[in-house]
């Protein structure tokens, strides 16, 4: 069985009364829905951190060794060549943009 602590929180009258309707609904205990939202909310929060720190290493705001220090892991080989196309990718993405911009400029005069 894994290793538990207790940990006591105060809540408002009106949030216990809520939870109970909630609990009951779903036939389980108050403190059993607890355990799993509260598990569920955490694990959702855990997987945006990592993703955002994802991003910043591909990105390059980030370095390998920051990345394992932050989150406990290891940058993938994916997450790596993900990194070196992304800064071979700048130059090409804004002259993409300003290629969008000329194209759009040319449609308004067009259609004018």
């Amino acid at each position: 069985m894994e290793e538990t602590t207790q940990f006591n929180i105060r809540l408002a009258k009106a949030l216990l009364y809520d939870m109970e309707y909630v609990a009951q609904h779903y036939k389980i205990s108050r403190t059993d829905w607890l355990k799993y939202r509260i598990a569920k909310l955490v694990r959702e929060e855990k997987a945006r951190i990592i993703d955002d720190f994802e991003r910043r290493f591909i990105g390059g705001m980030t370095t390998e060794e920051d990345f394992k220090k932050q989150t406990g892991i290891n940058p993938t080989k994916e997450m790596k060549e993900l990194r070196s196309k992304v800064s071979e990718t700048p130059r090409k993405y804004i002259l993409s943009i300003l290629e969008d911009i000329k194209k759009r400029e040319n449609d308004k005069s067009n259609n004018i």
